[in-house]
């Protein structure tokens, strides 16, 4: 597989991510218009999303024995915010606004970016050396990959929808409707009776889990026209108080804004891929004990590596739609994370590609 081909790979599975928003911007949705929308992402099509993905995409044995990886995401995840609070520190960022470049370098993109690189990857010829053995197949390799990646989505929407929200509104703790999926789904996983009744085809209960995964599958749309629409708003330069938000933290200044999004883009695209590498790597050459699937398995290490360099979450707006702050600095932050990460991943994912070849021949 050749650079291009990797760079094809993921810029169409960014470019579609822009389609989508530019849809958004033109249609030019007011706040009001907004706002139901956003009540009715985070109410139903977002819960509706995390349960269909984690009941579908995981099962008890794969969860035991990947229990590294929600280690490794927490790892990542400190140094990631240690970056935030010290660069927030360095260009004299508002604890408040430092608290959305945080959630938003903690939290990446899971569903949106990851599937379709991996979908790519393992489609094509040139991939063979990331098959685990003689009867591994191009579409048994991208099954797992998503379910590695499905394990790091759940400590996203997990952490996201509980210590993100109370990050970016410290008076309070939310229990969400997608905090509340993520925990349902959990449960069906573990309990492999359950999840098998759910999954039947041809029984009532699949009937239910078709409906729902129907409802999920609008989530990711609804929060990208949202995102484009966001960017069309022009909005008051008047500070506004909320969430007990002092008006001079809730405030921010476009200069603060570039700030932050130089912050977030330097976290989601060089610290938080860097240390991914680094731990990996190491593990690999001094400890594959730690996790044996690490060696044989060289999907494992490009999909935790893909994850670590994805942009924010697309979700940051629905969140900031959610407590009702900083929806039009989520916005441009997201904006320009994707246009950067546009490049910057199609180069990522070459080099990843790269490293796991290395590891696949034992290098």
């Amino acid at each position: 597989m050749s650079v291009i081909n990797y760079i094809a790979i993921s810029t169409q599975a960014l470019s579609s991510i822009f389609f989508i928003g530019a849809t958004g911007y033109f249609l030019k949705l007011g706040s009001r218009e907004l706002q139901v929308l956003a009540r009715i992402n985070v109410s139903v099509f977002t819960p509706s999303l995390l349960f269909s993905k984690i009941s579908r995409s995981l099962d008890r044995e794969t969860l035991y024995d990947l229990w590294l990886i929600p280690i490794l995401y927490l790892v990542l995840g400190a140094a990631g915010l240690e970056w935030t609070r010290l660069g927030g520190r360095f260009f004299g960022l508002t604890d408040a606004f430092r608290r959305l470049c945080s959630v938003a370098v903690y939290f990446s993109n899971v569903n949106t970016i990851l599937i379709p690189i991996i979908e790519g990857i393992a489609a094509s010829p040139d991939s063979r050396f990331l098959l685990r053995d003689r009867d591994d197949t191009p579409q048994k390799m991208a099954d797992r990959a998503i379910a590695y990646g499905m394990i790091i989505g759940i400590m996203n929407n997990l952490l996201r929808w509980s210590v993100g929200v109370a990050m970016m509104t410290p008076p309070k703790q939310c229990l969400t409707p997608p905090l509340c999926a993520v925990v349902v789904a959990l449960l069906v996983v573990l309990v492999p009776p359950l999840q098998h009744a759910l999954l039947q085809h041809g029984s009532y209960t699949y009937c239910v889990w078709m409906a729902i995964d129907t409802c999920g599958q609008a989530c990711i749309p609804a929060t990208l026209l949202a995102l484009g629409a966001q960017l069309a708003i022009k909005r008051s330069p008047e500070p506004q108080s909320s969430q007990g938000i002092s008006t001079t933290e809730r405030y921010v200044s476009e200069r603060d804004q570039n700030r932050g999004i130089v912050l977030v883009v330097l976290g989601r695209f060089v610290v938080v891929p860097l240390c991914c590498c680094i731990v990996l790597l190491s593990i690999h050459r001094f400890a594959p004990w730690l996790v044996p699937l690490l060696r044989a398995d060289p999907m494992l290490f490009l999909t935790l590596a893909i994850v670590s360099a994805t942009p924010p979450a697309v979700n940051l707006l629905t969140v900031a739609q959610k407590v009702k702050m900083y929806e039009g600095e989520s916005a441009r932050i997201l904006s320009y994370s994707y246009a950067i990460g546009m490049f910057v991943l199609s180069v990522e994912v070459s080099v990843f590609l790269y490293l796991a070849s290395l590891l696949s021949s034992g290098a």
